[in-house]
């Protein structure tokens, strides 16, 4: 029998596992498109099939009691103690006459087929649904600008602690494309058409809750409320010449956002480390060494994301550095792009972190 967790359940249980499995900050930059060593998928167990999971909530906690790792036994103890009729644990069933409702487990009937790996095993009998099934089942109750921040952050490397960056990031849980294969291969799903919509604007290595809405803000189509901006890579290092080396006092520089044929690169000045002497007199030898590689500079501080007309006057400016002619904004346009960022910052407020990260599996 398997008990296989589902929608918050399984988006909180993954959390974990990526505070728990974290990258080296070197090594979250160098990350490429490609690269998938790192993800839950390449490390646990995979399957689709729902023909033994279990559909009653004796049968769920005595998976629960049974897990034998004690880090995971205490998480999942925990988590079955703070169930409530308000935030039940979520779980999959196979559709069946009968079932008895709980008000302490809510089991999800999936009837058709589901892509490869649909589940990952985290311990004998116990399994969550995959970021990429999490994605799509998370539509159902989020709208489609907190769908893109979700997509962001399940491919992204937020801080292990968002109030205190350090030399570990968390690992991300999934890439835009294995997002983008998973919700074209599956069907009949709920919330399935809004998931394909949002996971064609995710995109990957986002450092931050706020790094997310300002790449989300610039590069999501005008249709839905972005500034329609040419997809750019984010937390890109660029190795500098001898001179711009010097400069720099090194041989690489992390770019915030980079659109590398255009040389030109976005710098989000809003963290807390961006404070002080120093970091101010690194700021500026960075910005002089790209300079000197030919590289244009675009900063966007804190309080010019929350201005919405000096942000867009900040995109313009980015899209002539690009080479294109900014676009036309209607006051229809303008309610869409005010709709997108109310999106996006309630789900930084009211679904992340959901609900404690101090755990540990």
């Amino acid at each position: 029998m398997k008990l296989v967790f589902s929608h918050t359940t399984a988006l909180h249980l993954l959390r974990v596992w990526s505070r728990n499995h974290p990258l080296p900050l070197r090594a979250f930059h160098d990350l490429r498109p490609r690269d998938v060593r790192h993800l839950p998928a390449s490390n646990l167990k995979g399957s689709s099939s729902l023909s033994d999971a279990v559909d009653t909530e004796s049968a769920a906690h005595a998976l629960i009691t049974a897990a034998r790792k004690p880090s995971l036994h205490q998480l999942l103890e925990k988590l079955w103690d703070s169930t409530n009729p308000e935030m039940p644990i979520h779980g999959l069933a196979q559709p069946k006459k009968g079932r008895h409702p709980s008000h302490r487990v809510v089991f999800h009937q999936v009837a058709p087929a589901l892509p490869h790996s649909s589940f990952l095993e985290i311990a004998p009998g116990i399994a969550v649904c995959s970021p990429e099934l999490v994605f799509i089942q998370m539509a159902e109750a989020l709208s489609l600008g907190e769908l893109i921040a979700l997509g962001y952050e399940l491919c992204g490397c937020y801080p292990l602690d968002l109030d205190r960056p350090g030399a570990l990031v968390r690992s991300p849980l999934t890439t835009p494309m294995r997002l983008a294969a998973f919700v074209k291969r599956a069907c009949r799903l709920k919330g399935l058409r809004k998931a394909r919509v949002a996971a064609q604007f995710v995109r990957a290595k986002s450092a931050s809750p706020m790094e997310t809405e300002v790449s989300a803000l610039l590069m999501t189509p005008m249709k839905w409320g972005g500034l329609g901006l040419p997809s750019a890579r984010a937390n890109e290092p660029v190795y500098l010449s001898d001179k711009a080396s010097r400069i720099a006092r090194g041989n690489r520089i992390v770019c915030d956002l980079l659109w590398d044929e255009a040389h030109v690169v976005v710098e989000y000045d809003g963290r807390a480390s961006h404070a002080g002497n120093q970091q101010q007199t690194r700021d500026s030898r960075r910005r002089d060494a790209m300079a000197a590689d030919g590289i244009e500079v675009v900063t966007i501080t804190s309080s010019q994301v929350s201005g919405v007309f000096e942000f867009f006057e900040i995109a313009d400016t980015i899209t002539r550095k690009l080479g294109r002619r900014p676009r036309k904004r209607t006051a229809e346009f303008t309610e869409r792009h005010m709709e997108l960022r109310r999106e996006l910052r309630t789900y930084r407020s009211e679904y992340f972190p959901y609900p404690s990260e101090s755990e540990s599996a």
